[in-house]
């Protein structure tokens, strides 16, 4: 099993992609779970592996995919007596599974190494790419004439811009360094993509210009503002060589950041649900089998709920006592959409 786990982990990594990987660290009889036992979840919600069925998978998908939000590592315990204790690296469930017992896992982000995209190939362009590959980035060269004398350390090189051909830009970074060479029409093409992260090689003069010239595109105002423009940190930079440092190393805060989360009951935000219920609903195995509890956003596996209830003609799944009272206090709260 690890091994087939660890040709799928690579296989995910190679197409780019951001997943958790959980593993059960301690477990109390009766319970499906071995101490060991492994799973790779994708941000899909789909689960290739095994830590248990029932709650224990459904609570551990849910986690996981925060794991994934948030980049940090989280400790679940699940247990009949459940609990209130939580932080930002631990929660506490209650068993709801018929079959009872207490499991431990511990679940872990796994990220791809990140890629820099560098358009242009003016000389804080090319400081930028080998800074950038010096510091285990996949770097991604993109300019007119562009050539592998130009980027020797690239690990691609284009003569043009172009992101049609790229499908996945998780913990993807942009930086437009063509300075004067077809500015506008390049911060506008990656702009265009899904990139979280664009930023433009500009004075602020010329940032103010380029905003005004995106503005009569089609793209939305929040879109726009999301360009980073100067682009790096402020430190005083004069040469090529320091303004590729501030550039880098304001990259590498972001990709290192962990991002923080606003929870609610059994620890899951308004954003949170959402993003486990369309895991859910892209996946048809996983709808068929699961159920999003509305109070707490848990996948509830609809063979072993705790408590089933009927709500103007549909069935009402829920993991804990607690869920249920929640919501027969005020229903048509938790079932609007």
């Amino acid at each position: 099993m690890f091994s087939e786990l660890a040709i799928k982990l690579q296989e995910y990594l190679e197409q780019g992609l951001n997943l958790a990987v959980a593993q059960v660290i301690d477990r109390e009889a009766p319970c499906s779970s071995k101490v060991t036992d492994k799973a790779i979840i994708l941000e899909t919600g789909e689960l290739v592996g095994w830590i248990g069925g029932g709650c224990v998978r459904g609570i551990v998908i849910k986690e996981a995919l925060e794991v994934i939000k948030t980049k940090r590592y989280r400790k679940v315990r699940i247990s009949p007596e459940g609990g209130e204790s939580s932080t930002n690296n631990f929660k506490n469930y209650i068993m709801s599974c018929q079959s009872g017992g207490t499991v431990e896992v511990i679940i872990e982000p796994v990220f791809p190494l990140p890629e820099i995209i560098v358009v242009g190939k003016s000389n804080i362009a090319r400081k930028l790419a080998i800074l950038a590959a010096s510091a285990d980035f996949k770097v991604t060269a993109m300019a007119k004439d562009a050539d592998q004398h130009i980027f020797p350390l690239a690990a691609v090189v284009s003569d043009h811009v172009d992101f049609s051909g790229i499908h996945n830009f998780n913990n993807t970074y942009i930086v437009v360094a063509t300075q004067g060479e077809d500015d506008e029409e390049n911060v506008f093409k990656a702009l265009s993509t899904s990139a979280d992260y664009v930023g433009y090689v500009s004075s602020k003069k010329k940032s103010k210009q380029i905003k005004g010239y995106l503005a009569g595109k089609d793209l939305s105002s929040e879109r726009i503002a999301l360009l980073k423009s100067p682009v790096g940190f402020d430190i005083n930079a004069k040469l090529a060589g320091e303004v590729a440092i501030s550039i880098l190393a304001e990259i590498v805060k972001d990709f290192r950041t962990e991002q923080t989360e606003d929870t609610s009951c059994c620890g899951s935000s308004k954003e949170q649900k959402e993003q486990v219920k369309k895991a859910v609903e892209s996946n048809d195995k996983f709808s068929e089998e699961y159920y999003i509890n509305p109070v707490c956003g848990v996948p509830v596996s609809k063979k072993s709920p705790k408590h089933v209830i009927e709500y103007q003609g549909e069935s009402v799944y829920f993991c804990c006592d607690g869920c249920k009272v929640s919501f027969e206090k005020n229903p048509a709260q938790y079932m609007k959409g």
